[in-house]
């Protein structure tokens, strides 16, 4: 039987339909006897519909240059401690 802990390392897994039936029924199983796994993972499938509606930044070659010309600022500032 699966523990907690693993329902946590195969929610995205599980969400994503990559867990083989043996493994798939194991976690449902679970799911069905533990109110906190099944919130967890309700709440997990929420997080990733959303992060999936997002699009990412525009990147454009000024935005890349200035955002490079920032970390080389703080790395240089940071080495002269």
């Amino acid at each position: 039987m699966l523990r907690c802990r693993d329902i946590t390392l195969l929610a995205s897994d599980y969400l994503d339909g990559r867990l083989r039936w043996q493994k798939r029924l194991s976690l449902l199983v679970h799911l069905l006897m533990c109110p906190h796994c099944r919130r967890f993972v309700t709440q997990f499938k929420a997080v990733v519909r959303v992060i999936r509606g997002f699009e990412p930044p525009p990147t454009d070659s000024d935005t890349l240059n200035r955002f490079e010309s920032a970390i080389n600022k703080t790395i240089k500032h940071d080495s002269t401690k």
